[in-house]
Formats: C-alpha cells, sequence, structure tokens
C-alpha cells in the first residue's frame, strides 16, 4: 500500500510502502521531550522525502527528522542507512491504523499517561539491543 504525508507547513513530503496495522509506541525521554507526548511512529519501505529535512544526531545509534521551516516531527531513523520510521500524526490518511503494535522503553513510562491495550512491550534494554542489532547487521 502507498502511503504519503507531510508537514505542518506543507514545505515536506513523503511517501513509502508499507502493510500498515497500527503504531509503534515509544515512551523514552528523547521520544516525549521531542514530542510532547510518547512517539508514535509507522514503518515505511522505499521512502521518498521531498523537502527541507533537518537532521538530529540524537544518540549514538538514531537520529530525528523535522521541517526546517515548521519545525514538525516526522522522522526517526537508525544512523545504519535504514527506512525511517513516520510520526503516525504526520500521515495524510490516519484512518488505516488500526491501534497499537507495540511499546517499547516500558521501563520510561511516566505515570500521567496510559493506554488500554495488550500490545507488547519491551523495556529500553531490550529495544536497544534489537536496534544495535540492526544497526550492526545492516538491516531494518
Amino acid at each position: 500500500m502507498l502511503l504519503t504525508g507531510r508537514c505542518l507547513c506543507g514545505a515536506v513530503t513523503y511517501e513509502g510502502a508499507g502493510d500498515v496495522r497500527g503504531v509503534e509506541v515509544c515512551h523514552c525521554t528523547d521520544c516525549r521531550r521531542w514530542m510532547g507526548g510518547p512517539f508514535l511512529g509507522v514503518h515505511l519501505e522505499r521512502l521518498t522525502v521531498k523537502g527541507p529535512v533537518r537532521w538530529f544526531d540524537s544518540s549514538e545509534w538514531a537520529e530525528r527528522g523535522s521541517c526546517e521551516s515548521c519545525g514538525s516531527a516526522l522522522f526517526w531513523r537508525l544512523k545504519n542507512g535504514s527506512a525511517p520510521t513516520v510520526t503516525a500524526g504526520s500521515l495524510d490518511d490516519q484512518s488505516i491504523l488500526k491501534g497499537v503494535e507495540a511499546h517499547i522503553f516500558v521501563d520510561h513510562w511516566p505515570d500521567h499517561y496510559a493506554f488500554a491495550d495488550d500490545a507488547p512491550r519491551k523495556t529500553g534494554t531490550e529495544a536497544i539491543a534489537e536496534a544495535m542489532a540492526a544497526l550492526t547487521n545492516g538491516k531494518d
């Protein structure tokens, strides 16, 4: 399925393919600072991005992309060149999202919000181990 999205001002647009059913929710401190709450992301393949994206080196293994014009948070990716995960809120058609597929960094989950689902949950240690394995292996 071909999916499209954009930033708030429309300066950055993207399209990519994916068999998207739901979102992955990250509760890490960096995501919450960047998003103002948990990061809700969707992984797309063959992502094509047009427009002024500013990439921020947010850790030794990942970076985040925002629109240079309006500042909208749009992408998160591993530094191994893997396809970025897009913010769920930037998708043009969000009706395809049918819930939460997974939660990561659940050990950083603050008390001031809750999700009523039974999606799989991973700690920060588990999520980082998976990310580092993907980084080392050069896969998504």
